[in-house]
């Protein structure tokens, strides 16, 4: 019953506008496989034995090679009281761009505080389609139980962005998984097994009302979920803002959760998303005259409502994606245009700067 409430919960409103959203924001999963090594170990009809690990513990170790397979890489940390025998639990992380030691240097000191071993894919990334990525999740599941003899109740998943992606559908199949937390994305949940859900959203992040639009879709859910939200952007949580998932791993609850849950109300989730399906349509309707206007509109208002703030987040990262693609595609015309759009509404960026450098070399070579 659930799976159906959900499902049209979650689709109800401008269905095909939220996938587009969370493809540009998080990467499009095309069809990119792997190599067929990402089967898991645990299949492996003659499993090689290995020399013992000596890895250092109490610090972040930027690359491990996964048993058996040089080919997938993972960042690793080991509690200083680290031994084959303590069962602690684990949390694997998925970032957007396969860096694992990005959430690994953000939070090793939480996890030293709360006995807790943390494995980050460096393999996993923006690009690959979920049966590789699920694949390449399952393999780190596998090594979390065979080579570090982790808790098996206690095996968490937890990615941003596109990686949270990731997290979600990993965890919706893997019957190992007990918890999934999920920063700045989400995507359609239908878990087959009971796993809890811990959600994470900047208030400046261009993919906000998206991740609340997710949250509020799980009104019915037989499972624990909670979204908390914060004044970041588009990025992973701090770690004095990510130390209530340890909390929640802990207790199942978010302490003084009143004060840390959304506050936005129906209509201006409705709002946000109605103007953000007008500047997807405005991508091809309007000239840079209309563009310059409102981007110098939503510059004025940002500083009165965030609103406004994750909306020229949503050019910017909108930009990114047709630019990209059009320089792909070597349709120069659409990618000039883009790419000026682009960086009215974010200057400082650096992917629009080396687009743009492409782009002027292409010119230059015709």
């Amino acid at each position: 019953m659930f799976a159906k409430e959900h499902r049209k919960a979650f689709n109800m409103k401008k269905l095909i506008f939220l996938c587009f959203v969370i493809n540009i924001s998080c990467g499009n999963h095309t069809k990119q496989k792997v190599s067929q090594t990402i089967d898991t170990i645990a299949t492996q009809h003659n499993p090689v034995v290995y020399e013992k690990d000596n890895f250092k513990k109490g610090e972040v170790i930027p690359s491990v090679n996964l048993h058996g397979d040089s080919s997938q890489k993972f960042a690793l940390y080991l509690p200083k009281n680290f031994s084959e025998t303590s069962k602690l639990p684990v949390i694997i992380f998925f970032d957007p761009h396969g860096e694992g030691t990005v959430p690994l240097n953000l939070y090793y000191k939480l996890a030293e505080q709360n006995q807790y071993i943390l494995m980050a894919s460096n393999t996993s990334k923006n690009g690959m389609d979920f049966e590789s990525t699920n694949g390449l999740a399952t393999n780190l599941i596998n090594e979390a139980q065979s080579r570090f003899s982790v808790d098996k109740s206690k095996i968490t998943l937890c990615g941003f962005s596109g990686g949270a992606k990731v997290a979600l559908s990993c965890g919706a199949n893997n019957p190992d998984v007990s918890t999934v937390i999920y920063c700045g994305a989400a995507t359609q949940f239908n878990p087959s097994h009971t796993v809890n859900l811990l959600g994470f959203s900047g208030k400046k992040d261009m993919n906000y009302t998206d991740v609340v639009s997710f949250e509020w879709s799980l009104k019915n859910a037989p499972f624990k979920h909670f979204l908390i939200e914060w004044k970041g952007k588009h990025e992973f949580p701090t770690a004095d803002v990510f130390k209530d998932a340890f909390t929640f791993l802990k207790t199942g609850e978010v302490e003084n959760y009143s004060n840390k849950k959304v506050d936005i109300t129906q209509q201006k989730v409705d709002e946000e998303q109605s103007i953000k399906q007008t500047y997807i349509d405005a991508f091809q309707s309007q000239d840079l005259n209309w563009w310059k206007a409102q981007i110098i509109s939503l510059n004025a208002k940002k500083k009165n409502d965030l609103m406004y703030e994750r909306l020229l987040g949503f050019i910017s990262l909108a930009c990114y994606s047709i630019s990209n693609n059009s320089l792909e595609q070597n349709n120069l015309v659409v990618a000039e245009k883009i790419l000026t759009i682009y960086k009215l509404a974010d200057p400082t960026n650096e992917a629009c700067a080396a687009f743009t450098l492409e782009l002027e070399k292409r010119k230059k070579g015709k």
